[in-house]
């Protein structure tokens, strides 16, 4: 199955991001207004990426979903850009604290549920999943957890 690399707010940050990691995976492109994740999409394409687009309001638990099962549908999630996000000559307090502080725990939350085993990403932090979800799907590979040994 393909790797999935996705970018929400794929902006100048988030498109210089997903060209260091996107080479040789599928990159979703995710923002709030199509126009702006078909723009990246169109840079990033004419590089030679594989890319997807879609919509994604991140301050929306399920928006967030549908990005995450559209983003499962594509491959192996196995990493996240997280560079979404509004400043203060954008947005109230209020909306602020709606999107960079709960969409940014509610996309971490929604993609560490699926991120693949091995996987990273985050906005200054990690999106992995808990340690007993990371032993039971490297049980389920066959693969080694994080502490070396071979799960039987």
């Amino acid at each position: 199955m393909k790797e999935v690399v996705v970018v929400t707010g794929p902006g100048s940050i988030g498109q210089a991001i997903a060209r260091r990691v996107g080479a040789g995976r599928h990159v979703v492109l995710a923002d709030l207004r199509e126009e702006n994740a078909q723009a990246a999409a169109k840079v990033l394409g004419d590089a030679g990426f594989d890319v997807s687009t879609t919509t994604v309001d991140i301050a929306s638990r399920e928006s967030v979903r549908a990005l995450v099962a559209m983003a499962v549908g594509k491959g192996d999630v196995t990493r996240l850009v997280h560079a979404a996000g509004v400043s203060p000559s954008q947005a109230s307090p209020a909306a602020i604290l709606q999107v960079d502080l709960y969409g940014t725990a509610v996309v971490l939350e929604e993609f560490g549920r699926v991120i693949a085993v091995g996987g990273s990403g985050g906005r200054r932090l990690v999106a992995v999943r808990p340690p007993a979800a990371r032993v039971d799907a490297a049980r389920e590979q066959g693969a080694r957890a994080d502490t070396g040994r071979r799960i039987a």
